[in-house]
């Protein structure tokens, strides 16, 4: 069975052949934050990471590790445990570092997919993002949350309702137990730490997996016409 295109998981060799073919890397940033007592903490990176590994399939590259590391979270926003806060100049070294290597390395396309995203969150991921593309015209950097790619077809975000928990459905199941959730009142940010359409009315795994399929469609469309632009206009590969 062949391999996902996981960077871990891969040999040398194998990397190298990437980079003769489609040198796109992803990396899929997120946050440990409150998501509702029915799903895990770990849900940002987690579902980013796995769209990124279906996306990778279809256009080539390869996916890093997601990354744990949100700023703008359910901590300083409602006051919710079980997550946690990192700094915005902590985030930018660290994505300005990982850039700066992936570079180095010979990746031609880096997409940030961002599964957490608080605004002052990916407004500073973008402002990095912005400034790596302007300095290192020889590269490509896209950034982006991963409903974003798919809002011309009706995909609207949340935190912990339908859309993110349908998604987790979808994509690990196991750690989903809407039974957990209140039975007899309204879902509320300030009570619950959910927001958007009710997960208990319209989460499904089949509604997750027609989510998963139209974002990781455009996403891999929007990545596949980057990296062809990239080799229109530098032609060195």
């Amino acid at each position: 069975m062949e391999r996902a295109p996981r960077y871990e998981l891969m040999r040398p060799s194998e990397i190298e052949a990437v980079l003769k073919t489609a040198p796109i890397v992803y990396i899929p940033w997120g946050a440990l934050e409150w998501h509702g007592v029915h799903n895990c903490v770990g849900l940002d990176a987690l579902k980013a990471h796995a769209i990124c590994v279906d996306a990778a399939k279809k256009t080539g590259g390869v996916v890093l590790p997601p990354v744990f590391a949100g700023f703008h979270t359910m901590k300083p926003y409602k006051g919710f445990k079980h997550t946690i806060e990192i700094s915005a100049e902590t985030i930018q070294k660290l994505l300005r570092e990982c850039l700066e290597q992936l570079r180095d390395e010979g990746f031609k396309v880096l997409v940030i997919l961002m599964g957490h995203y608080g605004k002052a969150h990916v407004d500073a991921v973008m402002e990095v993002c912005n400034e790596f593309n302007s300095s290192y015209p020889d590269v490509t950097v896209l950034a982006f949350p991963e409903y974003l790619v798919a809002v011309d077809d009706g995909v609207r975000s949340d935190h912990a309702g339908a859309y993110e928990t349908a998604l987790m459905m979808h994509y690990y199941p196991e750690t989903v137990d809407l039974s957990l959730l209140p039975k007899d009142r309204p879902l509320t940010v300030d009570e619950d730490g959910i927001g958007g359409e009710d997960p208990r009315e319209k989460a499904t795994a089949e509604y997750g997996k027609w989510l998963a399929e139209t974002i990781v469609n455009r996403l891999a469309e929007k990545v596949t016409n980057a990296l062809n632009k990239f080799k229109t206009l530098h032609r060195c590969f």
